[in-house]
C-alpha cells in the first residue's frame, strides 16, 4: 500500500531517534491510537491496568488526550498508532513534543496481527486494544516527525500524483469520441488547467529543494545517475526513507516492493516467481520509465540488460523490472555514499 510520505512508517531520521529513546526513563504505560477523521479512541495499560477513552481528533482533543496521561499519574508512554494519512500526523507530533514516544506503523501488520488472533469484531475500540497489544508485544522503532522541507515535498508531490491522474484521465476521455464542440473546449481547457496546475506544482517542488541545503545536495547526486531526472530525483527525496533506516541494497528494494516472491507448496504449488508489490506503489511507479531510458543510456544497466537477454531466461518485462531495481539501488548507493554516480564502481570495476 502507499502512504503519503509525511507520515512514513520509517522516516530517515528515526534510527537516531531509536538511540535517543533507549537513553531515556523507563517507559510506564503503552497507548494505543485507533484514528479516524473526527476521533481518536485509546486504549492504555500502565500498572496491570487497562483504560479506555475517546477525544476529538482536534488540537483541544490533542491537548485533552495529554492532560489525562498526566491526570492519569503517566509520565510518557509509547503511543502506537496506524499510518492513516493526515489524520495521524496532529496527534503524533503532539505526542512526540510532549516527550512521548511514537510508533507508526502499518494498517496491514495490525489486520494480520488481528488475524492471527481470530478477531471476530471491529470497532474503533476494539481496534484501538489491537494496536496497544501489538505495540506491547512487537515494540515497534519510533517514529521521527520530518523537517518542515521534507514534510512540504511530501505535500507537494502529493498534489502532483493528482495532477497527472487528473490530466490522463481528461486526455484520455477527450480521446474517447467527444463529438460536441462545446464538450471539446470544456475538454481542452480543464486540459490547460492540469498543464498549468503541473508546471506550477513542479516549480514549486524544484523551489523547495533548492532551498533546502540538504535536499538540494541529495537532489544533485541522484542526477548525477543517467536515466535520473528531476521528477524522478523529486520523488526519491519524497519516498525514499534515508540510509539511517534502510541500510542495505536489499531493504530499499523490499521497500519498494521490487523483491521476488516465490509461492509454492508440496509438489502440487509452485508458482512462478514475481515482485512482491508489497511496499511503495508511488516509488515503484516512478521508477518505470526511467529505468526504460536508463536501459538504454546508463552503462551500468545497460551491461545488466545485455547480460539478462543473454542468459534467455527472462521475459522482456522482467528485464525492465531487474532494471527498475537497479536504479533503484544506484539511487541508494549515491545517497548512502555521498559520492556522485561512478559507472565503474557500479559495474564492479
Amino acid at each position: 500500500m502507499s502512504v503519503d510520505p509525511v507520515y512514513k512508517v520509517a522516516r530517515s531520521g528515526a534510527r537516531v531517534e531509536e538511540m535517543r529513546w533507549r537513553d531515556r526513563t523507563v517507559i510506564d504505560g503503552i497507548l494505543g491510537i485507533d484514528v479516524c477523521k473526527n476521533t481518536l479512541d485509546v486504549s492504555i495499560s500502565s500498572y496491570t491496568k487497562v483504560r479506555t477513552k475517546s477525544f476529538t481528533n482536534s488540537p483541544d482533543g490533542w491537548r485533552h488526550l495529554l492532560d489525562w496521561l498526566i491526570a492519569q499519574k503517566i509520565q510518557r508512554v509509547h503511543a502506537c498508532l496506524e499510518s492513516t494519512g493526515r489524520y495521524s500526523l496532529g496527534i503524533a507530533c503532539a505526542l512526540y513534543e510532549a516527550d512521548h514516544v511514537v510508533s507508526i506503523i502499518n494498517p496491514a501488520q495490525i489486520r494480520d496481527f488481528v488475524r492471527t488472533k481470530l478477531g471476530r469484531n471491529k470497532t474503533d475500540g476494539v481496534d484501538a486494544s489491537h494496536i496497544r497489544e501489538y505495540c506491547e508485544l512487537f515494540k515497534p522503532s519510533p517514529w521521527a516527525p520530518p523537517s518542515e522541507a521534507h514534510r512540504r515535498l511530501g505535500e507537494l508531490q502529493t498534489i502532483r500524483s493528482g495532477i497527472i491522474a487528473g490530466l490522463t484521465e481528461w486526455k484520455n476521455r477527450k480521446n474517447s469520441g467527444i463529438v460536441d464542440a462545446e464538450a471539446q473546449a470544456l475538454a481542452d481547457a480543464t486540459i490547460s488547467h492540469f498543464t498549468s496546475q503541473l508546471g506550477a506544482v513542479d516549480k514549486a517542488i524544484a523551489l523547495t529543494i533548492d532551498n533546502d541545503c540538504d535536499l538540494q545536495s541529495k537532489r544533485d547526486l541522484l542526477l548525477s545517475i543517467s536515466g535520473v531526472g528531476e521528477t524522478l530525483a523529486g520523488v526519491v527525496l519524497a519516498e525514499l526513507p534515508g540510509p539511517d533506516v534502510l541500510r542495505s541494497s536489499a531493504e530499499v528494494v523490499a521497500y519498494a516492493g521490487l523483491n521476488p516472491r516465490r509461492h509454492q507448496s508440496g509438489t502440487c504449488i509452485d508458482r512462478a516467481t514475481r515482485i512482491s508489490k508489497i511496499g511503495n506503489a508511488v516509488l515503484r511507479a516512478a521508477l518505470y520509465m526511467p529505468a526504460l531510458s536508463a536501459m538504454r543510456y546508463n552503462s551500468a544497466i545497460v551491461a545488466l540488460v545485455t547480460r539478462l537477454k543473454s542468459r534467455g531466461r527472462l521475459k522482456p518485462k522482467q528485464i525492465v523490472v531487474a532494471a527498475m531495481r537497479k536504479l533503484l539501488v544506484l539511487c541508494f548507493g549515491v545517497l548512502k555514499t555521498g559520492r556522485p554516480f561512478d559507472a565503474a564502481i557500479a559495474m564492479g570495476g
